[in-house]
């Protein structure tokens, strides 16, 4: 599962990446980006960029569009995983730092996200990867189940919350306006305090399996993809948490989804993890 979460993730690097390196319009691409309202780059990156680099916004986009690009595709094959993991996730950072919007909370799925990409780096390679075929790379979740599992739960719990505290306007997303906002703050306040989080995973991957279709469905293909980027991974992470497992610093211990993780460190593994996945 942690193959497929690798590779979502790179997905939705390469398609952000081709619309900012391949624009219809460029100039207007650019112009909505410094938009102070509803733009992605505030007023002092934007100054850092034509000033300090001496770029225009639109080579900028192209330039970072194509790192994307190229960064998700070598996440979707698994090479160098764990440093493109990194990169990815201080990118995904980068962006919630450069936004003009007001606490950047419009961006907290960009957190969960960066939060992602460092339980992939964490992972490391397995035998579904470049990485695995060329290099023998083994995959380090068995070893890390806790710490990887823990971080996956708390992506999920940030960007819940994060969502429901602050909606409206520029700060609505997918995850703001599908359900009542006091549902989507209990989901996350359980994730977070890890109160039977399997279940909370559960309900929150099968959210999101209504969410993807019905936005994807709802534009053209290309367009459909760029509306759901985000949500997609967030889906296959709810999705890896309630099959693998609860993280040690859950409660209760025992649910009626299986054993939590502490028990299964010491004990069979009754969802078993293949190198790589």
């Amino acid at each position: 599962m942690l193959a497929v979460l690798r590779a979502a993730l790179g997905v939705t690097f390469v398609i952000g990446g081709i619309k900012i390196a391949f624009p219809p319009d460029a100039a207007a691409l650019a112009t909505s980006y410094i938009d102070p309202g509803s733009g992605w780059i505030s007023p002092f990156f934007a100054e850092q960029i034509t000033g300090r680099l001496g770029l225009e916004i639109a080579t900028f986009l192209r330039l970072q569009g194509l790192v994307e690009i190229a960064l998700g595709t070598l996440m979707i094959v698994g090479m160098l995983t764990s440093v493109v993991a990194i990169l990815m996730a201080l990118m995904f950072w980068s962006f919630t730092v450069a936004n003009p919007v007001v606490g950047q909370i419009r961006l907290s799925r960009d957190l969960a996200l960066a939060g992602l990409c460092v339980s992939v780096a964490l992972a490391g390679a397995g035998t579904w990867s470049a990485d695995g075929w060329l290099r023998r790379g083994a995959s380090r979740f068995a070893a890390r189940r806790n710490v990887i599992l823990t971080v996956v739960r708390l992506s999920l719990a940030y960007t819940l919350v994060a969502s429901a505290l602050f909606a409206g306007g520029v700060l609505d997303n997918h995850l703001n306006t599908t359900l009542p906002t006091w549902m989507v703050f209990g989901l996350g306040v359980l994730l977070a305090a890890g109160v039977a989080p399997r279940w909370a995973a559960v309900l929150v991957a099968l959210w999101l399996l209504y969410i993807v279709p019905v936005n994807l469905f709802s534009h053209w293909f290309f367009p459909g993809l760029d509306a759901v980027k985000r949500e997609i991974p967030l889906l296959v992470g709810a999705t890896l948490y309630a099959m693998a497992g609860a993280d040690r610093w859950t409660w209760p211990r025992r649910g009626l989804l299986g054993t939590s993780g502490a028990v299964r460190t010491h004990g069979a593994d009754p969802f078993p993890v293949k190198a790589g996945q």
